[in-house]
């Protein structure tokens, strides 16, 4: 769409405690934003597997990281997988699975927690991935709410599929209407998976 932004996260923070930062370059768009144009995801290409402790015995980050991998046996694509030790000041662990498709990337992640089985946290992001696969819309249902606001912004008529409709999309889409003088059109049912589209408002920086 042409929007650039460089994100690091330096320190990772974990519930309760916290503590970890997220450092941003963001610049500024010249032009209005190009619209967003995808209808489907597109040939599986690789998948992408971190699996992180801080402040833990790597040991569960091997575990974590070999119950996902074994819960995706069945996919033909090349996985891709490491376990890292991450920087935090506290204490935590995550298993974060990268899926690229030819037109879309998506994103599934997975905690830890006090008494939860490190197998547990790779079965889990695992199966956000397999759900995400067993159906045919292209964007993830939390990057499809996210996109709303770029797709106001942009010239031009945005379209793009969701494996799901969620509450959150029609609350953005509400908030959004209330602010841009654009509408939102969508072809499905909350909780199904649906088509989005919108003719952006054509913003440009003064």
């Amino acid at each position: 769409m042409g929007f650039r932004a460089e994100i690091d996260s330096p320190a990772r923070g974990y519930y309760p405690g916290g503590g970890g930062s997220i450092e941003a370059a963001i610049q500024t768009a010249q032009t209005p934003l190009a619209p967003l144009n995808i209808a489907g995801r597109g040939r599986l290409k690789d998948i992408r597997i971190t699996s992180a402790v801080s402040n833990l015995p790597i040991s569960i980050a091997y575990r974590q990281l070999n119950s996902s991998i074994e819960r995706l046996s069945g996919f033909s694509a090349q996985i891709h997988a490491e376990s890292i030790e991450a920087p935090s000041p506290g204490r935590g662990t995550y298993l974060f699975i990268l899926a690229e498709f030819e037109n879309i990337r998506a994103g599934f992640t997975a905690h830890g927690a006090r008494g939860k089985r490190a197998e547990a946290v790779g079965i889990e992001a695992a199966g956000e991935f397999l759900s995400y696969a067993s159906k045919n819309g292209a964007l993830d249902k939390h990057l499809s709410d996210q996109v709303l606001l770029y797709a106001a912004l942009a010239k031009g008529e945005s379209v793009f599929s969701t494996v799901e409709i969620t509450r959150h999309v029609l609350t953005n889409i509400h908030v959004i209407e209330k602010f841009l003088p654009v509408r939102f059109q969508i072809d499905g049912t909350r909780g199904q998976e649906g088509i989005v589209s919108v003719k952006g408002a054509s913003f440009q920086r003064a």
